[in-house]
């Protein structure tokens, strides 16, 4: 996100407006609150009517000013449990679950007090089944009007129309973890405006998608060093600095504090504990002395034999509900690539123990067992049968044969590679101490297009916090989340979200696609082969068994192209069934294959600018290399093979680099 957007002349009114901001968004979530109880009931009270007037209750109509007065009561018991429950304050959680779920008990706990109250006035003066009914419904109406409000607060806090505005010092893990979480926790009323670090190169850009359905990426820009804050402070108004660096000595952040106290600047520092997780930690206060202690997950017995009947009974449900679904993929996966139509894989579960993954194939039957995850859909591995099923999640339907054999769960992280498992840390060990499962957070993510174990903390927050409840959520969540996938893949009418970015809305961009290479060389050459292409093409050929590479080509060119592949083949002895050319039509095509991109790789100037624009990572070519202009500290995979065949340097945003690159990005292979 492009934190620029002028001065606000007058810090304190900026602060207060925001202030007045995040009062509204209290007043909004209270209000939309108190509407969901009152719908229940109205809902409830006309269903109870209709019943009557079917003939399906032998009672007289009831007079609705008995219903009035308990909705009047229940509303007012909510807003005090909530109130005392902190859902009107901002928590960042994964997600947010945690309001979700707590939301629930609030108003189980409002249902009990409501039932309390009704007994000791001895009221019979209303119908059980619309009470009952309409605290069940209200439940369901919280839920779903919590989540409307995220999203709302969520369009604004991108569009930079509200919230806190937030500096993170140090654009580490843990600083791109600090994004991500308050991205994910929008009622917190707060947005990162950038970054401080005294050590990235200037220019760099720090991302993460949004969710995984939206084609947008919240952008982040390293805005300058720690001395730079006072400046940045006039221009942008800061309302807070969150330090983290973990490593950072105790004088340097007492230097913080006092600058940010100067500035009248709000300061947190993130907390560390060693080799722990910030986000495995809690806060135990101590008789007013805070300690750091690791969260340790706690295993309820009686959870998990729910959760086990739960399983059975529900996969058993599923089973015969989509048996239609199974007949039509295996059905359609046999009549285009033969058979097997499901594909078993070894996979690690609970405690360490071995089970073999069902699946329905998606991928061709020669394609390598445990060769690494397709990158995207594009993959010319992947049949076209198989690219709907992994888009709608139903090649995924088989493993209730492995939640009914109690090997997986409904709901639990996604089971590893052996060998992947192997490499754990005792950190991403933990994900061992639950059984897997077809649903999971990681699943629901923005980083479900990145590893699993590269984003461990959804799985570690799941086996800290599991509970029935939290299980009902996700498996809600994923409802919610296929039936979006599957319009979204009927419906293939929706424009690039480059094409629709609002004014100013530079900070809404397209995310980075996770489709393919584009390696787009200029075209134009007097009889010679330029270096760049001799330095390009055997580089991507040689990642392309990973990557699918697409090479814009005009066609004089093609028995150039295919002698230095050839020349390739000769060399590392394999093909590249992964690399196509794509024939240059005109700007507007080459953009669009910009746009749809993982990397691109070019020597055009103008091609340049369109992929910074997009998002998209970038490799100029150049008679030594090319330089690569990082989106974000964390250089994607394919920038670092990439690395271990042609020169690559690092350097800042094409738009703003003044001087020659850094230094050859070596450290990106090791």
């Amino acid at each position: 996100m492009t934190a620029v957007r002028g001065s606000t002349g007058n810090a304190a009114a900026g602060r207060s407006g925001r202030h007045d901001h995040r009062n509204g968004l209290t007043a909004l979530r209270l209000g939309a609150d108190v509407l969901a109880g009152a719908f229940a009931f109205w809902v409830a009270y006309n269903v109870y009517l209709f019943a009557i007037g079917a003939g399906w209750v032998l009672r007289p109509p009831p007079q609705p000013g008995a219903y009035v007065a308990i909705a009047i009561v229940f509303c007012a018991i909510v807003v005090c449990v909530f109130v005392q429950q902190g859902l009107y304050r901002g928590r960042a959680t994964v997600l947010n679950l945690w309001e979700l779920e707590t939301a629930v008990k609030g108003v189980v706990l409002s249902a009990a007090l409501l039932f309390a109250l009704l007994f000791f006035l001895d009221l019979n003066l209303y119908s059980r089944y619309v009470v009952v009914g309409s605290l069940t419904l209200a439940a369901i109406f919280v839920v779903l009007e919590r989540r409307a409000i995220s999203a709302f607060v969520r369009t604004l806090q991108l569009r930079g129309a509200t919230g806190r505005r937030i500096l993170i010092y140090g654009c580490g893990r843990t600083g791109q973890l600090l994004m991500k979480k308050i991205l994910e926790s929008p009622h917190l009323g707060a947005v990162v405006i950038g970054f401080l670090d005294d050590h990235v190169p200037l220019g760099s850009y720090i991302c993460c998608r949004i969710t995984q359905t939206d084609p947008t990426l919240f952008k982040a820009p390293l805005l300058g060093r720690l001395e730079d804050l006072e400046e940045l402070n006039t221009k942008l108004s800061v309302d807070e600095l969150l330090v983290a660096e973990p490593s950072l000595p105790s004088e340097r952040q007492l230097e913080i504090l006092q600058l940010c106290d100067q500035l009248g600047i709000d300061v947190g520092v993130v907390p560390s504990l060693g080799d722990i997780r910030s986000d495995q930690l809690r806060v135990e206060d101590l008789s007013a002395i805070p300690v750091l202690r690791p969260i340790r997950p706690v295993t309820r017995r009686i959870g998990l034999v729910a959760k086990r009947v739960f399983d059975v009974v529900a996969s058993a449900a599923l089973l015969l509900a989509t048996s239609p679904l199974w007949l039509a993929s295996a059905l359609a996966i046999r009549l285009e690539d033969g058979v097997p139509v499901i594909f078993a894989q070894q996979r690690v579960g609970k405690d360490g123990q071995a089970f073999r993954v069902l699946k329905f194939r998606t991928m061709r039957g020669d394609a390598p067992p445990y060769a690494s995850s397709p990158p995207g859909d594009r993959d010319t591995r992947i049949t076209r049968t198989g690219r709907f099923l992994r888009k709608t999640g139903l090649d995924e339907l088989p493993q209730l044969i492995n939640v009914m054999r109690g090997e997986m769960s409904l709901v639990g992280p996604r089971p590893e590679m052996p060998h992947l498992v192997q490499q754990y840390s005792s950190v991403e060990r933990q994900r061992l101490r639950v059984k897997p499962g077809i649903t999971g957070l990681w699943q629901l993510s923005a980083d479900r297009h990145a590893e699993i174990h590269e984003n461990v903390e959804y799985d570690l927050y799941y086996v800290t916090h599991q509970s029935f409840l939290l299980d009902m959520l996700i498996l809600m969540e994923t409802l919610f989340f296929t039936l979006g996938v599957v319009f979204g893949t009927l419906d293939r009418r929706t424009a690039p979200a480059a094409e629709k970015m609002p004014a100013g809305a530079e900070k809404h961009l397209p995310a980075m696609g996770d489709e393919y290479i584009l390696l787009a060389l200029d075209q134009r050459r007097n009889g010679s082969l330029p270096r760049s292409w001799r330095a390009c093409v055997p580089a991507v050929f040689e990642v392309s068994d990973r990557w699918p590479v697409r090479v814009v080509l005009a066609e004089g060119n093609r028995e150039t192209f295919e002698s230095l592949i050839e020349e390739t083949v000769a060399r590392v002895g394999r093909d590249g069934r992964q690399t196509s050319y794509a024939p240059y039509r005109s700007r507007s095509e080459l953009r669009r294959m910009v746009l749809e991109a993982r990397l691109v790789i070019t020597d055009l100037e103008h091609v340049g600018r369109w992929t910074e624009e997009a998002g998209v990572d970038l490799l100029l070519a150049d008679d030594g290399g090319a330089q690569w202009w990082p989106r974000s500290r964390v250089p994607d995979p394919i920038v670092s093979e990439l690395s271990r065949h042609m020169t690559v340097y690092v350097g800042p945003s094409p738009q703003e680099a003044e001087g020659p690159a850094e230094a050859p990005l070596i450290s990106l292979t090791g």
